[in-house]
């Protein structure tokens, strides 16, 4: 969805840009095989496939070693999760390997969030390498808004993930020990109607089972339907690289409770409410439901950053 987009950003730029990704064919290979191929196509096919380009842009927190020995190399980081060295596993020591060859070369780098910047900075794990900020953008996702919105429901929309760091758990235990079920059900979106979580905390909850419902796997129109329908949104997440999820949020008129990471912190709005803990929780869906129905669409200005930085990358304008 990053790159997609990004994409537009090129081409809005007037620069004709090439994007090269997984066939679909190849895509219900086990994970084991995909990240093997992953490995193999970056490392050895794109160093190839990249000697037609004036830049060639790695967009996965990996880059090509062959390529970093060429200036025309560059690496977008979207996060530094795969940093921390307790992390053994094979995506994190090939992520960590890579990144430290690109910084040795100086090759450019390139952040998605000013928080994922600060991190970098702070590491100095790319001192010698030019940097560049280029944000979310959400050229598809305007495309598919339709207008007027939707008239709001009584749901809130929870936008999580079965990633550690979303703490679906620990939403479901803010949802229940908050008592916000008896006020508002809660749609889960980001599962892709995966129930495991959810059916374990039913188990252990006297929460009505049909107060919480988990959502398909689900098309961009669809996405944008939950999101303009929903009372608000609520984002929970313990790290994340951006917040997505508000900034799309925001595009569809709703206002949105979240917790208080760096990340979110970036995108906090007036109609954006942040929380630490169970009180702070409350606090903000109180403040939320008081101004919920003030909230309006909010246009992009990620839009205009990220063609003042393609110009820098590209042309070297300032």
């Amino acid at each position: 969805m990053y790159v997609d987009n990004l994409c537009c950003a090129f081409e809005e730029c007037g620069i004709e840009c090439k994007q090269f990704r997984c066939p679909q064919i190849l895509r219900s290979l086990p994970r084991s095989v995909l990240n093997l191929l992953f490995v193999l196509t970056e490392q050895f096919v794109m160093p190839v496939l990249g000697m037609r380009y004036d830049k060639v842009i790695h967009a996965s927190n990996s880059v090509s070693i062959i390529g970093c020995l060429t200036r025309r190399t560059a690496i977008i980081v979207h996060d530094f999760i795969s940093v921390n060295q307790r992390n053994t596993a094979f995506a994190a020591r090939y992520i960590r390997a890579t990144q430290r060859i690109l910084s040795a070369f100086g090759r450019d780098v390139i952040y998605v969030s000013r928080s994922t910047e600060r991190v970098g900075r702070r590491s100095r794990l790319f001192r010698k390498s030019r940097t560049f900020y280029f944000p979310n953008a959400f050229y598809r996702f305007l495309e598919k808004r339709t207008e007027p919105f939707m008239e709001r429901g009584e749901q809130i929309l929870l936008c999580s993930g079965w990633g550690k760091n979303k703490d679906l758990e620990g939403a479901l235990d803010l949802y229940s020990r908050s008592e916000l079920y008896k006020h508002r059900s809660l749609q889960i979106l980001g599962l892709a109607g995966r129930n495991a979580i959810v059916d374990e905390f039913r188990g252990r909850s006297s929460i009505p089972q049909e107060q919480i419902e988990v959502l398909p796997e689900m098309s961009d129109a669809d996405v944008i339907k939950a999101y303009q329908s929903a009372s608000w949104v609520w984002v929970h997440s313990r790290k994340e690289g951006y917040g997505r999820s508000i900034a799309e949020a925001r595009f569809c008129g709703g206002a949105v409770v979240a917790t208080s990471i760096s990340p979110f912190r970036e995108q906090r709005d007036e109609f954006t409410f942040l929380y630490s803990d169970l009180e702070e929780f409350k606090n903000a869906v109180v403040e939320c439901e008081r101004a919920s129905h003030l909230a309006s669409a909010r246009q992009p200005h990620e839009h205009d950053l990220l063609k003042a930085e393609i110009g820098r990358f590209v042309f070297g304008t300032s």
